[in-house]
């Protein structure tokens, strides 16, 4: 694995990249997927425990992974840290050929406020006020992945996005999200938890249903129980507040997080779903695969003549 940084914006934002060597004897790594990490915080820090550890638990399931430090506080006013995602994006679609990633597999993954800041590199892709890049569809995410996401800043909003954003953005109408989901928006994966009472389930129903209404993919997963930023639920991240627990105590925590951490495995089979969707035709009584399209969202060109015959 090659390790490289780059720094984007005036801010110094950086982009650290865990780039997977190819092998003839693994299949498939000559051009891997990607995901792209931005990490929660509110937008006044960057968690390290939604960062580093995600990318690599990404690498493991044969993604190159990119982890954003993105600016925050007084210098990550809306839309500053979402035009630093989407630089972010256009530099890895730019070194895709050199660096083995496939263009058309490209996610973005965010937690909390990260998952404000992905959401918005999948509705606001195509807008000026938001994504000055020259080359729009570049910027645009092939699929979004939001662990407990932020998503409105209406009545159920998480207080931050309005205490950052709120007094120094030019856009606040921009600020709630699922209010500007159209067909456009790509495919999404979703967790969050109902116990969750910093950022409440809701932000997640709101953004599926505004995906609803636009037919566009989207898998929702809302556990009963686990507190908000568990971010992979496993030892790889566990908390010293949690060691210092009582055995009890300790038992009953891993039994919520084992269930929580599955949304790892679940968005890996989603975004296989996402960018190499299976495709069905009918002829005589039979289901029959239709022809791999490799990309999603592209649409094979004899699908309409086979499906019905």
């Amino acid at each position: 694995m090659k390790i490289l940084q780059f720094e984007i914006g005036e801010n110094g934002a950086k982009l650290k990249c865990y780039l997977q060597d190819s092998s003839p004897a693994i299949y498939g790594s000559v051009r891997r997927p990607a995901v792209v990490i931005f990490p929660g915080g509110g937008y006044e820090f960057v968690s390290d425990p939604e960062g580093e550890p995600v990318a690599l638990a990404y690498a493991a399931e044969g993604f190159h992974a990119f982890v954003l430090t993105y600016s925050v506080g007084e210098k990550g006013v809306f839309p500053i840290p979402q035009r630093e995602a989407f630089a972010a994006i256009a530099l890895v679609r730019r070194h895709a050929r050199e660096w083995g990633v496939d263009e058309g597999k490209i996610a973005v993954a965010g937690f909390s406020a990260g998952g404000h800041l992905a959401a918005s590199c999948g509705v606001y892709w195509k807008d000026e006020r938001v994504n000055p890049e020259a080359d729009k569809r570049a910027c645009r995410p092939d699929a979004l992945v939001l662990g407990y996401p932020c998503i409105t800043a209406g009545e159920y909003a998480y207080p931050g996005i309005n205490t950052v954003h709120g007094k120094g953005t030019a856009f606040p109408e921009l600020l709630s999200l699922e209010t500007h989901v159209d067909g456009d928006t790509p495919p999404a994966f979703v967790c969050h938890t109902s116990d969750d009472t910093c950022v409440p389930a809701i932000n997640s129903l709101l953004f599926c249903t505004a995906l609803a209404r636009a037919n566009v993919a989207y898998e929702l997963h809302i556990y009963k129980e686990g507190p908000h930023g568990m971010s992979l639920a496993n030892g790889a991240v566990s908390s010293p507040l949690l060691a210092a627990q009582d055995e009890d105590v300790r038992h009953a925590v891993g039994a919520i997080a084992r269930r929580f951490s599955g949304w790892l495995k679940e968005s890996v089979a989603f975004l296989k779903q996402v960018f190499e969707p299976v495709r069905f035709g009918y002829r005589d009584g039979k289901l029959f695969l239709l022809p791999s399209c490799g990309k999603e969202g592209a649409g094979c060109s004899d699908d309409k003549k086979n499906v019905n015959k």
